[in-house]
């Protein structure tokens, strides 16, 4: 499996996984609100672990695409210094 496919199938499952978390969040708030009753609890359980699921999924997606963000961040950070990426001052245009 490339890159390119191993990062389309974690976006894929991150995204289904936040859409469970998401319908098991509505759930439990609107329709089954208080109780202890089996539905409930299975609906909990969906609840925690998909968010546990998705959790660990961020955090590898954050570690494959790590130098990515470095990188993203020191050009971000040198926009509002006034400087270019490579250290040296920006003239105003």
């Amino acid at each position: 499996m490339g890159k390119s496919t191993g990062n389309y199938l974690l976006d894929v499952a991150m995204g289904l996984l936040a859409l469970v978390v998401g319908v098991s969040a509505l759930l439990l708030w609107v329709v089954l609100p208080q109780g202890y009753f089996p539905s409930r609890l299975l609906w909990l359980d969906v609840h925690k672990w998909s968010g546990l699921v998705l959790s660990l999924a961020v955090l590898l997606h954050v570690v494959l695409h790590w130098s990515w963000l470095v990188r993203m961040t020191r050009r971000m950070l040198g926009r509002f210094s006034g400087r270019d990426p490579g250290g040296r001052h920006r003239t105003q245009r």
